[in-house]
């Protein structure tokens, strides 16, 4: 998928982006001292941030999810 060269230099943008907003987010809830919210933050930028700079890895692992959902659920 990364390939392309405007699909990395378009995933490193958003990427780039992402990884400001955090920042500066996750400051605000660190001086606000609302940690479970910084928590919270954290490993949903960790989550994010893997689908972004990894987006092969991140549908691999979204279709093994997928195919254990699908497992429980049709028996």
């Amino acid at each position: 998928m990364s390939d392309n060269g405007l699909v990395s230099w378009i995933l490193t943008v958003v990427g780039s982006l992402f990884a400001a907003v955090l920042a500066v987010r996750g400051f605000g809830h660190w001086m606000k001292k609302e940690w479970g919210a910084l928590i919270t933050h954290i490993v949903g930028g960790a989550v994010i941030a893997i689908m972004i700079f990894t987006p092969n890895q991140a549908v691999t692992i979204l279709k093994f999810i997928g195919a254990k959902i699908t497992t429980v659920f049709t028996g």
